[in-house]
């Protein structure tokens, strides 16, 4: 089994740097529209999700940055009004339009499956999908998230949109070309290598997977070593590795 240590890297600290740097994978089609509720800040239609800089002709798009904040506001509005026992219908909508987007910019490289997925997703929902998703948001546990149709590699999207410093997603790409040659996860896979959607796959998400991210992260930083990136207000900035960057460094 390859064991990680603050001093051992899968790859040299500049190749993370390039390859995190590189990362490229935009969802143009992705739409969703947050309505004001509570403190919430990002508000409004938003059209196209991209990985750093948002195209001059796409006026309503984002960047990752301020996807991953959006998603966070919303989850964190939805549940304060949760465990207060008062969940409007306007916090249920926000909840379903930003799950929604999870699924959809997940799924875009798969072309028209990312409409199915999310069609199925909505035709699933249930006053069960809130309770599901809220405790899974309170418990940080990946396996609650797989919800209408989304199995673990969308589920894990959710950890790392909502938590990236720790969770990563557990990608068929970054599984197939590093983890499992490597012997970092011992995960069940198809021939085609998606990740079966198995209660030990699961158990391994945490136990390999994760470690494996956080591990990287913290050898990297204390390294001190930094990548460009862009932040949610569209400017660059020198920033350190969370888990989510590595498993987009190796994507």
């Amino acid at each position: 089994m390859f064991q990680i240590s603050n001093k051992s890297l899968l790859m040299p600290s500049d190749k993370y740097v390039m390859l995190r740097e590189k990362y490229d994978y935009n969802s143009q089609d992705c739409k969703f529209e947050i309505m004001q509720t509570g403190n919430l800040y990002n508000v409004g239609k938003f059209i196209g999700v991209f990985a750093r800089e948002v195209p001059n002709g796409k006026p309503h798009g984002i960047n990752l940055r301020r996807f991953e904040s959006i998603i966070q506001e919303v989850f964190k509005d939805c549940y304060d009004a949760f465990i207060s026992n008062n969940l409007p219908d306007l916090h249920i909508i926000n909840l379903k339009q930003i799950s929604s987007a999870i699924v959809y910019w997940k799924m875009t490289s798969q072309g028209g499956r990312a409409k199915l997925k999310v069609e199925n997703l909505l035709a699933k929902w249930s006053d069960d999908t809130v309770k599901r998703l809220m405790n899974a948001y309170e418990k940080k546990d990946m396996s609650l998230f797989r919800i209408g149709g989304v199995r673990i590699p969308t589920a894990t999207a959710f950890m790392r949109f909502l938590f990236p410093d720790d969770f990563g997603i557990m990608d068929s790409r970054v599984v197939g070309n590093y983890t499992q040659p490597n012997g970092i996860t011992t995960l069940s896979l198809r021939n085609d290598g998606y990740i079966n959607d198995t209660k030990q796959n699961i158990i391994k998400y945490e136990t390999e997977y994760i470690i494996f991210l956080r591990g990287q992260a913290a050898s990297l930083n204390k390294l001190g070593i930094k990548f460009r990136d862009v932040n949610e207000q569209g400017k660059i900035f020198l920033t350190t590795f969370r888990s989510s960057d590595i498993e987009m460094s190796l994507f």
